[in-house]
């Protein structure tokens, strides 16, 4: 039985499956992968849930058992992401809170109400959703890649108590995915990105291959540049930082996407020779 998302990304997994948990806020978006996942005569039922709430979170963990009784597969894919500088977080901190709760907490509340079952049985696969951001230290998106740097971090703690006992933990530095979450950003219309399709590939191979990591050759060679070359990998990322622009959400103008401008060509040729990258 596989616990994911519904939307986008998970719905690619219908076919393929025999029993999913879908949890997702907006019911519209589940209903397509339930009406699949049933023609293939799987036990597909629909949990709603706000894992940003602890209390929400505690009560789909304890649906998922008392439908279900275990968890096989458990992907975290839900997140939250906020493309703004340090210098304009000064006063929000709590743009650190949302992101670490939903995207740190919220995962961790998964893992830990469904781990102890996967450890009873020896048999288990955590699959967490994380961010190139991660690997290339992307500017502007500290909250988010905190909180999924956070993850990163308890998942080879994890692996390294788990190992032996049959319980897998897999980590998706996901590249730069076309979906709605991105959509305040209208510079990211202009550049080159993952479709939600290519996005559900690697989680099927996820599911199959049960790597460590799965990585872009980019987000590989990002992390390899920095551990060899620091500082000049920090001289690189500053200039992209310097070459993007801020958005009109993150200056607070909501609703006033239209005053974002069409990326310029040397913006445009920058993010496609660094694909997926976050900038």
């Amino acid at each position: 039985m596989r616990a994911g998302e519904a939307g986008t990304k998970g719905a690619r997994l219908a076919p393929d499956a025999r029993a999913e948990a879908a949890r997702a806020r907006d019911a519209a978006k589940a209903k397509p992968v339930m009406k699949r996942l049933r023609a293939a005569d799987a036990d597909a039922r629909f949990f709603r849930c706000d894992l940003s709430d602890a209390r929400d979170g505690e009560r789909l963990v304890a649906a998922v058992l008392r439908h279900y009784g275990n968890v096989d597969i458990l992907v975290n894919n839900a997140g939250r992401s906020i493309r703004r500088r340090i210098s304009a977080s000064f006063d929000r901190f709590h743009d650190f809170e949302r992101t670490m709760q939903l995207n740190y907490f919220g995962s961790l509340r998964l893992i830990m109400g469904f781990l102890p079952g996967m450890a009873a049985r020896h048999r288990g696969h955590i699959i967490n959703i994380s961010s190139i951001g991660v690997l290339t230290n992307a500017p502007r998106f500290s909250a988010y890649v905190s909180s999924k740097a956070a993850l990163d971090a308890f998942s080879r703690c994890a692996q390294a108590e788990f190992s032996d006992n049959g319980i897998h933990f897999t980590t998706i530095n996901m590249p730069l995915v076309k979906t709605p979450m991105i959509a305040p950003t209208k510079m990211y219309e202009s550049v080159p990105t993952l479709s939600p399709d290519e996005a559900a590939d690697m989680i099927v191979d996820a599911i199959i291959q049960r790597p460590v990591r799965m990585a872009t050759r980019l987000g590989t060679f990002a992390q390899i540049f920095y551990a060899l070359a620091p500082r000049a990998y920090e001289i690189l990322m500053n200039t992209a930082f310097r070459l993007f622009p801020d958005s009109a959400a993150a200056k607070g103008m909501k609703g006033r996407g239209e005053l974002d401008k069409q990326p310029t060509s040397e913006q445009v040729a920058f993010a496609s020779l660094m694909r997926g990258v976050h900038w």
